[in-house]
Order: C-alpha cells, then sequence, then structure tokens
C-alpha cells in the first residue's frame, strides 16, 4: 500500500508517490494511448477532445477509461495501490468518479489554465483526491504540471472565464492571492495526488516530446450529498483483481 504523510497532504494539499505506476503497466498504459491516438476514429464513449495546429491533429484528453475497458484499467490501479490510498484518505465507502488521460502532444499540446477542480465539476464530491501518474518525463521542457501549496484550505475559490482561454475558467495566482506554484517533476510511473481544492494547472507543450499522463479521482460515495454520473465503488474495482 502506498505511504503517505497524511498530516503533510492535508496540509500542503497534495503529496508526492514516486513509483506509484510499475514498469509493465506503465508500458501497457503507452501502448493504449498510443493506439488511440494514431486511430482514425476514437470511440464516442471516450468523449475525447484534441489539439490542432498547422495542420496536426492530436489527442488532447480520453474520459471514461475505466468504464470503457474495466477489464484493463481496473487490475492496474489495483496494482498501483490506489485502491488502498482510497481506503486511507476517504474510506471503505470510496468511489471512482473520474478517470481520464491528458496526453499534452508534442509540440502542439495546450496549456491547462490553474484551476480546481470541484469548480469544474458539476456535482460536489466529498472528500474527493485525484491521483495523476507520469506516463512519460514530466517537467517544465514539456508542458510539466504545477500546483500552488495550501491553495486547498479555504474552499472554494471563484473562477473566471478569460478571452484566451477556451477550455474553461480558471485562476490567477497575484490577483487571488495565492502561493507561487510548485513544479512537479516526475518520472514515469511516478504519482501525485491532491485535494478537490488544490489549484494546478500545466503550460503548454512546445517541445518535440509528448507529456501524458493519466488521472484517478475518488470520492465519497457514503456522504449524503454524494452524487454522480459514474460512480465505481472500491468492492467492485477490487474485484476485478491484480491479474
Amino acid at each position: 500500500m502506498p505511504t503517505i504523510d497524511i498530516d503533510s497532504y492535508h496540509r500542503d494539499g497534495y503529496h508526492l508517490l514516486p513509483g506509484m505506476l510499475g514498469t509493465d503497466d506503465h508500458r501497457q498504459a503507452v501502448d493504449f494511448f498510443d493506439a488511440l491516438d494514431a486511430a482514425d476514429d476514437v470511440a464516442p464513449g471516450y468523449e475525447a477532445e484534441y489539439d490542432e495546429a498547422d495542420g496536426v491533429r492530436r489527442l488532447r484528453k480520453l474520459r471514461r477509461l475505466i468504464w470503457n475497458d474495466p477489464k484493463v484499467w481496473g487490475p492496474i490501479l489495483n496494482r498501483t495501490g490506489a485502491t488502498d490510498l482510497a481506503r486511507q484518505v476517504v474510506g471503505d465507502r470510496a468511489a471512482v468518479v473520474f478517470h481520464a488521460a491528458f496526453l499534452k502532444p508534442a509540440l502542439v499540446g495546450t496549456e491547462v489554465a490553474l484551476h480546481q477542480d470541484q469548480a469544474l465539476w458539476t456535482y460536489t464530491y466529498p472528500k474527493a483526491f485525484s491521483v495523476w501518474y507520469a506516463l512519460t518525463p514530466v517537467s517544465p521542457a514539456n508542458g510539466g504540471l504545477f500546483g500552488c501549496p495550501a491553495s486547498h484550505a479555504g474552499g472554494h475559490i471563484p473562477h473566471r472565464d478569460r478571452p484566451h482561454y477556451r477550455w474553461h475558467a480558471s485562476l490567477d495566482v497575484a490577483e487571488d492571492g495565492l502561493r507561487e506554484p510548485v513544479q512537479f517533476d516526475l518520472s514515469p510511473g511516478d504519482a501525485v495526488m491532491w485535494d478537490r481544492f488544490f489549484a494546478h494547472g500545466s503550460a503548454a507543450n512546445t517541445s518535440p516530446d509528448d507529456r501524458r499522463g493519466m488521472v484517478v479521482v475518488f470520492a465519497d460515495a457514503s456522504d449524503p450529498e454524494f452524487r454522480a454520473k459514474d460512480s465505481f465503488l472500491l468492492d467492485d474495482l477490487a474485484a476485478l483483481g491484480t491479474a
């Protein structure tokens, strides 16, 4: 089971998880996304988004991974220890509410503006946290991944639409009084977890190398306020095994 300093996580809003994804699982995930990126069409169930520039069209985001292919992703998530981590942080009635890939392709990968996940979700997800797995090296050189320590402490921060950014409303470090972001320098297989109110984002990828990641989000399905379009209970996830 992944070992975390729960006090540090609650203080900072995030926690690094080195070496969470094994070599074989990493390779399987990369091959899976390579195949979809090269395909002429992606099944509608993945709700694919694309980055496009200068005649290049590459996958930007894929959603609902475990719902589309539970026999692939269930064992991988279980082998990483994500199920045990969710029991530790949320409890036995934790459930997966999102499972997606963020593929930030070489040269055309667009930025992800600073935001809190909960601010962009349709439903309130009690105790929700994300586990973001690096599938390639992740650093400022290829768009990176960054977040503002303790930005979760005050809960929801109002987000604003910005004319230059089309994907979603966002935050600004100076305007919103946030601490300067820290960059997460990750190797393939490393992960980072964060609270639903932790402000994070990434830059555009102008490098010749893809910057790929995968995220799974757990929330507390036992909470009376819990609602979800899709959810996958821990017991159902554990039942998919590790083989």
